[in-house]
């Protein structure tokens, strides 16, 4: 039998890349799904209504999330093993048929993007493909794979256009600082040459990437400036923690990626409930939940940030707060 598991706001079902074969059935509540487009790369959030079903691909095809899933108000969701589900489906036909319609409607979306792709005007090259893959990869943060590409070009074009590029995407597994095509983001930050550490990536070196992360978010380059202030989080407990938590929040605001914010602000709360960085962090979290349109929760996290904020940011938490009905 299915077990019903009730969830509290801003829990988290999975995250993308989690290996779990369960399928869930939204009961009661709701529910916020964030993957990442195969097409352009930006991030996509979707909403699962009341009955329905998620995790059911992943789970039957025996591969990692392709999604991370986020409770956003209290919710019971029932949880099924694979047995379960499969068990539960074939009992009943009308649930077979509806899921058959998601996928072949996800399947005709696949397919046009293919479509699109085969007559695009512009003929790439297996240089530049492969370039492409990387690049792709590294943006989406998935720094192994794309080394591994990069280590690949170096091998059949070793006298390749994007050569450069692509060593450094081979030595850097972690992090990297080059945003392709441009300056380094040493140079975009006005870090001088030469005093990053040679050999190792950026986020080895806590201050150096906050430095970094401070000068691209002050350009409005919130995407590398993410990348920066997240290498500082992968290093785990330093003096600038909390600042890189703030920071990357800011940075997923702007680009207006609320649940993952939300998402990922959650965690530092959990870690650190009385880093002095708190009342920035709820701030943040109240500006994502208004940009959602959920002004009850927006306005109690304004208020709970006025009670540990700092003397300067009183008068703007005052003002949001105001502004929520408070």
């Amino acid at each position: 039998m299915p077990k019903a598991v009730q969830y509290k706001p801003n829990s988290v079902v999975y995250f993308a890349g989690d290996v779990d074969e369960r399928v869930y059935l939204l009961q009661k509540g709701r529910i916020a799904l964030t993957s990442t487009d195969i097409e352009t790369g930006k991030q996509v959030t979707e909403y699962i209504r009341e009955g329905e079903f998620f995790g059911v691909k992943s789970a039957l095809g025996h591969f990692p999330r392709e999604e991370s899933v986020m409770v956003l108000t209290d919710a019971i969701v029932l949880s099924f093993t694979t047995a379960e589900f499969e068990a539960f489906a074939q009992s009943n036909t009308r649930i077979i048929m509806k899921m058959l319609k998601v996928f072949s409607n996800q399947l005709r979306h696949i397919h046009r993007q293919i479509e699109s792709l085969l007559h695009s005007e512009e003929q790439t090259n297996p240089d530049d493909g492969m370039f492409s893959v990387a690049n792709c990869f590294f943006k989406s943060q998935q720094y192994r794979a794309a080394s591994e590409v990069a280590v690949r070009y170096l091998k059949l074009f070793p006298a390749g256009k994007h050569v450069q590029e692509m060593r450094q995407i081979a030595q850097n597994k972690l992090t990297s600082s080059r945003s392709f095509g441009e300056r380094s983001a040493e140079a975009l930050a006005g870090v001088p040459a030469g005093t990053r550490k040679s050999g190792g990536p950026v986020g080895n070196d806590p201050n150096l990437a906050m430095t970094l992360a401070e000068g691209l978010a002050g350009q409005g380059k919130w995407d590398e400036a993410y990348k920066q202030y997240h290498s500082v989080i992968e290093i785990g407990d330093t003096p600038v923690l909390g600042k890189a938590y703030v920071g990357a929040g800011k940075s997923l605001y702007e680009q207006e990626d609320f649940v993952r914010c939300v998402q990922l602000l959650t965690a530092f709360v959990s870690h650190d409930p009385k880093s002095p960085q708190m009342g920035e962090v709820l701030m943040y979290m109240g500006l994502c939940y208004r940009k959602m349109d959920q002004i009850d929760k927006a306005r109690a996290f304004f208020s709970k940030a006025l009670s540990m904020a700092g003397p300067g940011l009183v008068p703007t938490l005052k003002e949001l707060h105001a502004a929520c009905g408070g």
